[in-house]
């Protein structure tokens, strides 16, 4: 039995789409000859200025109500729509919407069912693109929890291949020494914390010293319990005696009391350490070198360079980069000490501080000589008696490998009301 043709639910909608009388589907607008000539510009253009220029902006400027749509010539990202099987679809209504990011199709088909009529609506939204290349858009958190556990085992598979290779290649990684002096602030805590998270993501066996001066507090003994690390909470000199300088020494004195093995990096409050840091360390045999940024202020100044060993054409230290402008030559240790060197910038072989260890060459000064008194103590090259033998680390690069942090208004920072 044929089945009569139905009328549309409401006027001005299109006949369905497959009936006698639906009208025929316009033909695509073709590509005009004006838009390859603008295109050829574009490219030109491009090349010239030395960046992507945008054919969109032509369009915005020139074409503000364009005949076709320019990102629909670029990649075709509309579905077709859907239609319903069956006798009872009567019409298909699809509304594309396009932006120069995502497109987001809404198909709406309606249907008349039982003499009754409601409305169907489909969402279908296209990629996101950002430059050339398209990102798939998925829900989240995935639908499906199992593919999500397959997902983090596959990454905790390609972690271990990548160390067990690494370990293959230059051996098991040495231990790690982390020393940080701190005294209490309303800043003491949250840079902890930070350290805390830092030090948690070095691939290597790690013990964190802290050590506080006079006695230890309660919010940095719990803060080590949380940190799920190897720690050692010290104290050093209190009173008058109390200074950074003195809480570092007394620091590097108990590793050499108990002869503990590793790579000494030093991880100040002040200070903003990348992993690539602990990783070069292990190269050191000795007393290294690392570029370390310098960011904040000195003597009210405000300053932004990079603390780095200068090298010569053969890989030799040959000075320090002490300030933006300013190289000194390794063999002016005077001038090297009274200047302001970060401790972040140094790494120590733990054996080069034992006493009476084969590791430990005679230009390593003992620890009981240097006087923590001395402002010339506060660099760390108060550490040796020559700073040429310094090993430049990183390659003598000039990236960053650590940030010391400088400003007198880190230590004016009051603790808020309770």
């Amino acid at each position: 039995m044929k089945l009569p043709l139905l009328r549309p639910l409401w006027p001005g909608l299109a006949p369905a789409a497959g009936s006698p009388d639906a009208a025929p589907e316009p033909a695509k607008p073709s590509l005009p000859a004006a838009w390859l000539l603008l295109h050829a510009l574009f490219c030109a253009t491009s090349m010239a200025v030395g960046f992507r220029f945008s054919r969109l902006i032509v369009y915005l400027l020139f074409l503000p109500t364009p005949p076709i749509n320019p990102a629909a010539h670029l990649v075709s990202l509309v579905s077709p729509p859907v239609v319903l099987a069956g006798g009872n679809a009567t019409a298909t209504i699809t509304t594309t919407t396009t932006t120069t990011t995502t497109v987001t199709t809404t198909t709406t088909v309606a249907a008349e069912i039982g003499g009754g009529a409601h409305l169907q609506t489909h969402h279908h939204h296209g990629p996101v693109f950002v430059g050339r290349h398209p990102i798939r858009v998925r829900e989240w958190p995935h639908p499906d929890p199992n593919e999500l556990l397959k997902a983090h085992r596959i990454l905790a598979a390609v972690q271990n291949a990548q160390r067990s290779s690494r370990i293959r290649a230059a051996g098991p990684a040495r231990p790690v020494i982390a020393v940080t002096p701190t005294t209490t602030s309303a800043l003491q805590v949250p840079s902890l914390t930070s350290l805390a998270h830092t030090l948690r993501l070095v691939d290597a066996q790690l013990t964190w010293i802290v050590v506080e001066p006079g006695h230890r507090t309660d919010a940095v003994a719990a803060l080590l319990a949380r940190s799920n690390l190897d720690f050692l909470h010290i104290t050093g000199p209190g009173g008058g005696e109390s200074s950074t300088t003195s809480l570092r020494i007394h620091a590097l004195r108990e590793i050499r009391a108990k002869r503990m093995d590793g790579i000494v990096v030093f991880a100040d409050e002040n200070s903003i350490l990348r992993t690539e840091l602990f990783d070069e360390a292990q190269k050191v045999s000795t007393v290294g070198a690392v570029p370390v940024g310098i960011l904040g202020e000195d003597d009210g100044t405000s300053e932004s360079f990079l603390q780095a060993p200068s090298c010569d054409a053969a890989g030799n230290l040959v000075g320090y980069h002490v300030s933006e402008e300013t190289v000194l030559p390794a063999n002016r240790s005077d001038m090297l000490l009274s200047s302001r060197l970060e401790w972040a910038g140094f790494v120590v072989n733990a054996r080069a501080l034992w006493e009476g260890a084969k590791e430990r060459p005679d230009w390593v000064r003992d620890l009981d000589a240097i006087d923590v008194a001395d402002a010339r103590a506060a660099s760390p090259l108060a550490l040796v008696t020559d700073a040429g033998r310094v090993e430049p680390l990183a390659g003598c690069a000039q990236a960053a490998l650590a940030w010391s942090l400088r400003s007198d208004g880190l230590h004016e920072v009051k603790f808020p009301n309770e």
